[in-house]
């Protein structure tokens, strides 16, 4: 039996379903349809399942109960949960987030906390905590060069929410040390750990006003939280350290100032040793040398690269022409930028030709480049808007592309990919590409194994259901095209 075989005789028996009638209605025989139940034979095929779930007649959510229990069937539980995480994490990825407020940094003290009392204080309740982090992060916000310190996993939302409200009076340099699983592992509501915990701080880099930076290291997550650690936890400012249990249940509070600079050097001492989570930085011109190698280097590369976003990838279809004339020459160091971006250009297209350049894009998207004539994933300052006719060569190359399937449009529910997100991957490097509260294109450059993979095998695994034939998106793509016309 499988959790598929369980689910479905479960629905039979409620639905009072008929298996000889079921079986004919498939146009299987009696025994091969109770092999199928009894899980003695493998999953069903996809047009199978879809008979047999018509005849029963299920509600909606009978359908997603035993479509679930069918694809875990099929490719087994911690591979369809991994997948999912990822379907996850891109369908809800944040185009922008509540600005912050401009309110003044005043809050009240808590009782027992004044300046040069009481230099180690216990706390005994989760209340207690929450209340003197608030305190700790709003009067550092305040300073003109605040600094926190976080050694702590991305589970308490209230913490998190805190942070990406925060409008700091001047710099507020934000440093996080997270505890990555060594493994496969997922958490009680079935996600993909390493990638829930990447989900929490994410938003963190939609606020330009913060200097967050992130750091990891490896180990087994419930021993190194759980395991009779008396306080895991730590949260640093400039004149105090809060200590507390993987809970937040329990824990110490020191304004000693030799207290803090102690934990201030076990905790730089720590931070050193664990790897960078992302290289981020936003692309403007006085960067853009390192931008173009980060994000179109991977060109150069011989392995295939797989990427999945709102809009085509529509770089590798701009002639040296084209380029030229809508590129700004008049930018600091503009013509080498210009030669750059025309040969990693000329690189993503003959990626496409060796077979190892595969995009998966929406409608949507390509719809707003044909109406403005702009791609998103490059800043304005860099180009002007295409115009008709260059958007109509440009995606008159596409075409190829899509008969072909390394270019493939996204059919419902992907087909609404948020506008923001820009996903591409290969071997050994992601690249994440959005767009800030404040309009900047950041580039966030993620080489750490496990969300590498995830995110390859969700894209390379995708069914062939997620988009359109190639004869549908050729006439898609001709419709935009005759009402560029």
């Amino acid at each position: 039996m499988s959790i598929f075989s369980d689910i479905l005789n479960e629905l039979i028996r409620e639905k009072e379903v008929k298996i000889f009638s079921m079986a004919k209605y498939c146009g299987l025989d009696r025994s091969t349809m109770y092999k199928i139940i009894s899980g003695k034979r493998n999953p069903p095929s996809p047009d199978l399942f879809e008979k047999m779930t018509a005849f029963m007649r299920l509600t909606p959510s009978e359908y997603q109960r035993l479509t679930e229990a069918w694809k875990i069937a099929r490719i087994g539980s911690e591979t369809y949960f991994s997948r999912k995480s990822v379907d996850d994490f891109i369908r809800n990825f944040p185009s922008s987030l509540p600005v912050p407020s401009t309110a003044g940094f005043a809050f009240q003290r808590m009782d027992g906390v004044q300046e040069g009392t009481r230099p180690c204080i216990p706390l005994t309740s989760q209340q207690h905590i929450d209340c003197l982090i608030h305190q700790m992060l709003l009067k550092e916000a305040g300073k003109q060069n605040g600094q926190i310190c976080l050694l702590l996993q991305a589970d308490h939302d209230f913490l998190f929410s805190l942070l990406a409200s925060l409008k700091p009076a001047g710099t507020l340099n934000i440093r996080h040390i997270l505890c990555f699983s060594d493994k496969l592992q997922f958490t009680s509501e079935n996600k993909l750990y390493n990638l829930t915990c990447l989900e929490k701080i994410f938003p963190l880099y939609m606020i330009p006003e913060l200097e967050y930076n992130t750091c990891y290291f490896y180990d087994e997550i419930h021993s190194h939280f759980y395991n009779f650690n008396l306080f895991p936890y730590m949260l640093l400012t400039t004149d105090a350290a809060l200590l507390c249990s993987s809970d937040y249940s329990s824990g110490m509070y020191f304004q000693d100032p030799d207290a803090v600079h102690m934990l201030r050097q076990i905790y730089n001492s720590c931070y050193d040793q664990c790897t960078r989570l992302f290289e981020a930085f936003p692309i403007v011109p006085d960067r853009c040398a390192e931008f173009l190698d980060t994000v179109f280097g991977l060109a150069g590369e011989k392995e295939p690269m797989i990427g999945i976003q709102p809009e085509a990838c529509l770089t590798p279809f701009i002639s040296g022409r084209i380029l030229n004339d809508i590129f700004n020459h008049s930018l600091p160091g503009g013509r080498e930028i210009f030669t750059r971006a025309k040969n990693y250009f000329r690189l993503n297209s003959q990626k496409i030709a060796d077979g190892r350049f595969f995009i998966y894009f929406t409608y949507n998207g390509l719809t707003h480049f044909a109406q403005t004539g702009l791609l998103d994933e490059i800043p304005e300052v860099f180009y002007h808007p295409l115009s008709s006719a260059q958007r109509i060569s440009v995606l008159e190359r596409l075409l190829d592309c899509c008969r072909n399937r390394t270019y493939r449009i996204l059919r419902e529910p992907l087909n609404y990919l948020p506008r923001n997100l820009h996903l591409c991957v290969c071997s050994d490097q992601g690249n994440i590409l959005f767009k800030n509260n404040s309009g900047d294109v950041i580039v966030l450059t993620v080489r750490e194994t496990g969300l590498i993979d995830a995110f390859r095998d969700y894209m390379e695994n995708m069914d062939d259901s997620c988009f359109y034939d190639p004869g549908e998106a050729e006439e898609m793509i001709r419709g935009i095209i005759r009402n560029i016309g």
